[in-house]
């Protein structure tokens, strides 16, 4: 006798079907890839690994709409240890509300190269021979308790040298939560196991697309990537004409779309240190990361 699906318990599927979730995901705003996720969106209380090329090929304008759904709902987004201290203005721009946006960035070892930093005691190495350092073990921490508190709408957290246990910790926290949690690694790590019931392989296209490979999920195998189309990563922004006999054509700029949204985040350092810098020029955020080294240190 063949049982209905609707009569298989919870977390049993078929192969050949997307599994149903007792909980709809949240939409990622692009809805063919909603067609190809189960629960038709990002999954709540599970992580998604992000298995990316390399940084900047387009993760945030993928994360986007959520982020900017979540901020604008008053729900706390975390972002922990990103490679590059993200650009403000941008994510003002694509709507992501920044009163709600806390940025925990890695120290700055002053006069030390990453050869020098302290690594995990005990232990295995991560995927590609790399090892976790002490660093990376305060970032894998913060995440750790960030979805372990239910306090945030999503965790976004890059470790490229976390373990199968330690992405099987995460998992745990985040289980049977609300909390969207995204995990960006390198493509090293398709390689091994892992307990995120969710890994999508990121990969650069021409222009402004992105491929979306599916390593892991609840559901029929998809060989091919899915392409989707970015939002443009600025939106040219028309000057206001400052005299009303002033009859030259208005200059046209490039930069984010305008928001009510403050121009800066939340950023804070492993140290403790909160501080607001991300409207600054890179060489204002560069002396001050070493004037808070020279003063930690």
């Amino acid at each position: 006798m063949t049982l209905p699906l609707s009569a298989l318990p919870a977390g049993l599927w078929r192969a050949s079907e997307l599994a149903h979730c007792h909980r709809a995901g949240h939409t990622t705003g692009f809805a063919a890839l909603d067609a190809e996720l189960p629960g038709d969106g990002w999954p709540h209380g599970a992580v998604t690994e992000l298995l990316s090329e390399r940084p900047g090929i387009g993760e945030w304008r993928l994360l986007a709409p959520a982020l900017r759904d979540l901020t604008q709902a008053g729900q706390p987004v975390m972002v922990i240890a990103p490679p590059m201290l993200p650009y403000a203005p941008a994510l003002a721009g694509w709507g992501i509300d920044l009163r709600w946006l806390s940025v925990v960035m890695r120290p700055v070892h002053s006069g030390h190269s990453a050869r020098q930093a302290p690594r995990a005691r005990g232990g295995r190495g991560g995927q590609g021979g790399q090892r976790m350092r002490a660093e990376d073990r305060d970032m894998l921490w913060c995440a750790e308790q960030a979805l372990k508190s239910a306090c945030c709408g999503a965790v976004l957290t890059w470790l490229p040298a976390a373990t199968p246990e330690q992405i099987r910790r995460l998992q745990v926290a985040a289980g049977g939560g609300e909390t969207l949690a995204w995990v960006v690694r390198g493509p090293a790590a398709v390689a091994t196991a892992s307990a995120a019931p969710l890994r999508l392989g990121l990969v650069v296209g021409q222009g402004s697309r992105l491929g979306v490979q599916f390593h892991k999920r609840r559901g029929p195998p998809r060989l091919e990537p899915l392409w989707l189309t970015l939002p443009a990563p600025y939106a040219p922004v028309p000057q206001p004409v400052t005299g009303a006999d002033d009859a030259r054509p208005v200059p046209v700029r490039s930069g984010p779309a305008p928001s009510s949204a403050p121009s800066t985040v939340s950023l804070v350092s492993a140290s403790g240190v909160s501080h607001g810098l991300l409207d600054r020029p890179a060489s204002a955020v560069s002396g001050a990361r070493d004037r808070l080294s020279a003063h930690t240190g």
